[in-house]
């Protein structure tokens, strides 16, 4: 008797797999950095990635879960292909426009700025990516989509140590990443696109000349708010390492980025059980079915804690040990800011949740303006803070800001909640 995976099994699987890649790359990559070209320039890759994951922001102007919980197909493929399209330009202006900023204000070294440059390029990559992940996903091969990202980065970190071995040169390395990259991907495409589109998708060419451009003008006023809390959101989260490349040297960068490293595995986590049911949860909404559509919010935030005790009471007994080989630096002064770190991990990803909770009961207008106050309150402290208690302040001020965002996610849930009709 052969076994087959059913397909809900495959989409758990390879979005899991691409959960792990994605958790891994940034760590990886310092991992082998601080081994063969040293501390500094992990400290300038943190800062890249730092950066490079905000305009990435900017390519997927928070389309992606309003794409696959389109269950109305307000919008078409064409409408959402031709959008990523203008965003990506946008991304890309975006990025030319800060390194010119950065070489000219910030003294940035021609090094630091191809760091940056290419690591933003690669990111470029992922955005446009993300939407025939989303279309893939409506179409329920969300494994296909995943596959599209894991193989794209595996060939990413076969070539990165290979080429940063031969070269000794970080942005030179990046270079050929990212022309491996775009390699990948395209191949990727060709290969499964033609299998997974609908018949009115299959001629990318047609579907180019589809689409008005008075539809894509409605989809980004549609997603305004979500790209906006998805900028703010990156922006909050990469506070404290903008306000130590401002006020700290390279390699305290790097250390801060280390420790910082955990703090995003239990919103991955979360991530892999939550992603799957999102169109469920946008089905349960839509026909009214609050008890269970409550009770499904509920359980999965009882993960988040569940996953967020289990993360820090491994930190606490490993972290500082493992990060500390890992990264090949000893990391022993910087326990206090990995443990705070991942108490505001746990509070990020209850947040990110709540976001798409929102997102699902098309509340996104109430996700911005949280988000907008945290901005505020980060870019308005922070470098001071940090000018003057360093790391730990950095730490104590973001564990401040993520649990000041959960409660006023919650407070705004609990209200929408209340508003609306059960159906039995």
């Amino acid at each position: 008797m052969t076994f087959k995976w059913n397909q809900t099994q495959k989409d758990y699987i390879w979005n899991t797999a691409a959960g792990l890649i994605n958790a891994a790359e940034a760590v990886v990559m310092s991992m082998i950095v601080t081994r063969i070209t040293g501390l500094a320039d992990a400290g300038m890759l943190t800062i890249a990635f730092a950066i490079g994951n905000l305009m990435m922001t900017v390519g997927k102007f928070g389309v992606r879960n309003y794409q696959v919980t389109d269950i109305e197909n307000k919008f078409s493929f064409a409408v959402y292909l031709k959008t990523r399209l203008f965003t990506v330009l946008v991304m890309t202006a975006v990025v030319f426009g800060y390194l010119a900023y950065a070489s000219a204000v910030l003294q940035y070294s021609p090094d630091k700025i191809m760091i940056i440059g290419m690591v933003c390029m690669i990111y470029a990559v992922e955005a446009l990516e993300d939407v025939f992940w989303g279309y893939y996903q409506r179409r329920n091969r969300m494994d296909a989509g995943a596959g599209l990202f894991c193989f794209r980065w595996m060939g990413i970190l076969i070539v990165f140590p290979v080429s940063l071995w031969i070269s000794r040169d970080l942005g030179m390395t990046l270079l050929v990443c990212l022309i491996v990259s775009l390699i990948l991907f395209a191949l990727m495409l060709y290969l499964s696109y033609g299998k997974i589109c609908g018949e009115e998708d299959r001629k990318i060419g047609h579907v180019l000349r589809s689409g008005s451009l008075r539809e894509m003008k409605q989809l980004i006023r549609v997603v305004f708010s979500l790209f906006g809390i998805t900028f703010l959101s990156f922006y909050v989260n990469n506070a404290p390492k903008y306000a130590i490349d401002a006020c700290l040297a390279e390699e305290t960068q790097a250390c801060y980025g280390f420790v910082a490293m955990p703090v995003f595995v239990i919103g991955l986590l979360n991530n892999f059980v939550y992603q799957p049911t999102l169109v469920p949860m946008a089905v349960e909404w839509d026909n009214g079915r609050r008890n269970t559509f409550v009770h499904r919010v509920l359980k999965q935030i009882g993960v988040i804690g569940a996953i967020s005790v289990i993360c820090m009471a491994g930190a606490y007994v490993l972290g500082i040990p493992v990060l500390s080989w890992l990264y090949h630096t000893e990391l022993s002064a910087y326990k206090r800011e990995l443990m705070i770190l991942m108490a505001a991990g746990g509070f990020l990803a209850v947040s990110g949740y709540l976001s798409v909770v929102l997102t699902i009961m098309r509340q996104q207008k109430d996700l911005l303006w949280p988000y907008g106050l945290i901005a505020v309150t980060a870019a308005a402290g922070l470098k001071e803070i940090v000018s003057r208690c360093g790391t730990i302040g950095a730490a104590v001020c973001y564990l401040s800001l993520m649990v000041m965002l959960c409660l006023i996610y919650g407070v705004i849930l609990a209200v929408r909640l209340a508003g609306k009709e059960t159906k039995r």
